[in-house]
Order: structure tokens, then sequence, then C-alpha cells
């Protein structure tokens, strides 16, 4: 089953989770920053009370110099590896004595430590050199441990501050997100409304187009879809439209034979002892049948070209099939031979399907001998109009004069210009056939009709598509 996504969870999710990450950033630098700083301040502070044993010029009267023991944890001197003084809050602890390591003189070491009373510490390690009066000058050894629980107790508060910050940040983000982007969505919602609206107007046969009230504030990305929509619509009103057409088209072309054949059968049972009708029954009803065939045939052929057609190239010398299509047309037009004028300037086999090149030029040909005066020449050229296509031009003296919209409706199926379609022989599916296979094969078809009368159809066929 396919999982049902939200667009809106998704946008607010996205904001929330990269302005979390930046927020997480800041505020790790910040935690970051702070540690550090409250660390260097412990150890400042831990570096200024051991510079107080500098200004002690006698070794002896460091108990009298220190007012206090509660000013350090811990802490012992050493005279080489002589105690000198240990702390008060050492006497607890007669068996222990602080870390002890013989540094170069003026110079200190901070190292993490665990203090006597199990505390977490840390431990201030520094040498330096003593010069008492009237005596040689000394190097001492100070080793002060101080408890850490304290600026453990700070940062941990400052953390827990910095996290509340962050969730509480958080809260608010994902409300201002969800905020935003309710606002951001509200012409969609709006215009799934307009939907409703329409569906409801257009089953009551009262809008046949998307429209948005005067007042409705216009969003780019909104009118894109309402163009869309509208241009959907129109295109489906009409294919409808259309649909509509060919049906009634189809059912009046099979509705003719038929009622021919209803007639003639009726009239012959009537009159079963005509001579006369009985001498020509069997040859109209299958006349007629024929003409049914016809159209069946020619309906098949403009649907198989709708959809789908199997596409085999080969190379096909043009001369070679316009003459087996004259041939073929033969029987249709005796003078065709004549009448047929060819100028082909390619020196060369064209590569493209054959059952579709001579589908094309078999209808193209027969409506130019059908609707052009009588004997009149019909003009074939075929050459490279450039370096990009090879171009099939048709030309013939038309007797009718159509206008641009009745051109542009000759490819659609069953439409003729003559609306009363007295000739039996033609049902206006040539010409529809013939652009079908020229979408397929992603050929240009061009029909116009000149200023001098003559009607010209031009196929223009891509010689990428003339590559095997």
């Amino acid at each position: 089953m396919t999982q049902v996504r939200s667009i809106k969870k998704n946008l607010i999710n996205a904001i929330s989770a990269v302005f979390g990450f930046f927020i997480i950033i800041v505020f790790t630098f910040v935690d970051v920053s702070v540690d550090n700083w409250v660390q260097e301040q412990f150890e400042l502070e831990i570096q200024e009370q051991a510079g107080q044993f500098k200004t002690i010029t006698n070794i002896q009267a460091f108990a009298d110099a220190i007012s206090s023991d509660k000013d350090y944890a811990y802490y012992q001197i050493w005279k080489n590896d002589d105690v000198i003084y240990r702390s008060a809050s050492l006497r607890d602890y007669p068996n222990i004595n602080l870390l002890h390591k013989k540094l170069p003189l003026n110079s200190y070491q901070i190292v993490d430590i665990t203090l006597p009373n199990r505390e977490v510490g840390k431990a201030f390690l520094y040498s330096y050199l003593a010069k008492p009066k009237d005596q040689k000058p000394t190097p001492i050894y100070l080793t002060i441990y101080a408890s850490t629980t304290g600026l453990d107790k700070v940062t941990g508060i400052l953390d827990i501050l910095l996290i509340g910050s962050f969730l509480l940040s958080m809260i608010i983000m994902r409300v201002v997100a969800r905020a935003i982007v309710n606002k951001g969505l509200n012409p969609l919602v709006n215009l799934n409304d307009q939907i409703k609206l329409f569906n409801y107007q257009k089953q009551q046969r009262q809008n046949h187009s998307f429209t948005f009230e005067e007042n409705t504030p216009s969003y780019i990305e909104v009118d894109l879809i309402r163009n869309e929509l509208n241009n959907f619509l129109e295109t489906n009103r009409k294919m409808v439209d259309n649909e509509k057409r060919i049906t009634s088209d189809i059912a009046h072309e099979i509705k003719t034979p038929i009622a021919e054949i209803i007639t003639l059968t009726e009239v012959h049972q009537r009159f079963p002892d005509d001579e006369r009708l009985a001498k020509t029954f069997t040859s109209d009803i299958l006349q007629i049948s024929n003409r049914m065939k016809v159209i069946v045939e020619n309906l098949l052929l403009l649907q198989r070209t709708s959809h789908s057609l199997a596409i085999y190239k080969e190379p096909i010398e043009i001369t070679t099939l316009l003459n087996s299509v004259i041939h073929d047309l033969s029987f249709k037009y005796d003078d065709i031979k004549q009448r047929v004028v060819l100028n082909n300037t390619l020196q060369q086999p064209i590569i493209a399907d054959a059952f579709c090149l001579k589908t094309i030029i078999t209808n193209l040909l027969d409506n130019a001998l059908f609707y052009s005066v009588p004997s009149s020449a019909i003009n074939i050229v075929i050459n490279d109009d450039d370096a990009q296509n090879v171009v099939f031009t048709i030309t013939n003296t038309s007797p009718i004069n159509y206008s641009e919209t009745e051109v542009n409706k000759l490819v659609q199926p069953l439409f003729q210009h003559d609306d009363s379609r007295s000739n039996n022989d033609r049902y206006g599916l040539g010409l529809s056939i013939v652009d079908n296979i020229c979408k397929i094969n992603e050929y240009e078809l061009s029909i116009n009709q000149l200023t001098n009368g003559e009607f010209q159809v031009l196929v223009r066929v891509p010689k990428k598509n003339c590559r095997e």
C-alpha cells in the first residue's frame, strides 16, 4: 500500500530540521565557549593564588604568610625532595602526599586528579626559584589540589539552561514554521475550494472554464496551475466535442450503406419477380458492402495509427515507391501517369518505414488527384531543403477555395468540405491517417492553400530519422 505523504508536514519538518541544525551548532559553540571560559577562569584563579608564594622569601614563613587554609583545598610545598609545608587540610590524611614533579623552573602544569576526599579536581604543579635574604637561591616545588565540584555544578547548570533553551527554541520554531507553512499553503487551499466550486458549477451547467473571483489574490504558482487546468479543460472539451463529432459521422457513414442494403432488400422481397431488380441486386449489395468494408478498414487504420505502430526502417528508393503508388491508383485514375510530374533531386535512398511512407504518399496523391481540376498536373517535388530535412511537396490546382479554419480542420477524422457528403467514395479519413503516421514518425506535416489557388502539402522528414 502506497504511503500517503503530506506536503505540509514535510515543509514543517524540513524548516524545523534546517533551523534546528543551525541552532544546535550555535548552542554547541556557546556551550563549548562558556565551558572553556569557566575552565580558564578556574585555572587563572589557581595560578594567581600560587603566585602569592613567589613573594615569600623566607621558606619558614609560609605558614605565617597564608592567613587561612580555606583559600586552598590542599597544597604541599617541597624544597627539592623535602616537604617543608603541608596544608592544614592534609592533617586528616597524614599518609598521603600530593603529586610531586620536578618541573623546569618557572613553569607549571595542570592535571586532572582525585582529591584525598575522593572528589574530582585538578592539580596545579608549579616550580620557581626562591631567593631568601642572605641565603642561596633555592628551587621550590608547589602542588595545589583544588576541587572542581563547584565548577562542574556551574557548567552543569549552564548545560541544562542551554538544553532547555534549545528545546524551547525548537518548540517556538515549530510553531512559527507551522504558522508560516499554513499561511503559505492558503492559496492552494483556496485553489482546491475553487475547484470544488467549479465542479459544482459544471454539474449545474453554469461554467465551462476555471476562473477565480475578482477579490482573490493572485500568485504566480497558483496562476500556473490555474492556466494548466484551463488548458486541460479546453483540450478535454475539444477532445469530447471531436469524439462526439466523430461518433456522429461514423454513425452517418455506416448508417447510409446499411439503409441502402435494407431498402434494396425490402424492394426485392416485395417485387421478387422483377427482373430489373433481380439482375442488379447482387452487384448492388456487393458494391455497398465493399464501401462499408473500405470505411471500416480506414477507421481501423486510423485507430491503429492513433496509438502505436510498429516501425521498421529500411532503405527505400523513392522513385520505385512512387511508381508502385501510381500503379495502385491507376484503376481509379486512367490518366494518372500523364498527370503526375515528379522532380526528385535525392541522390540516395531514404531510410524510412515502407508502410508508413507508402501510406502517406498514397493518401496525399489520391487526394490531390481527386480534388484537383480535371486533367491538371500534380507536381511532386522531393529534395533537401537544408541539411536537416528531406521534403516531399505535392501541389495540385484546386477548384475549391478553403478558408484558414477549413484548412486546419482537414486533418480531423471524417471532416469533409462537402457537408452533405454527397460523394460516397470519400470519407474524410485520408489526411487524418497521414497526420497520425507523421506524428508517430516525427515527421512535420504542413497543409496550405497558396494565393494562386494551388493546394500544397509538405512532409518534412528529419534526416536524423533517415539513418539506420
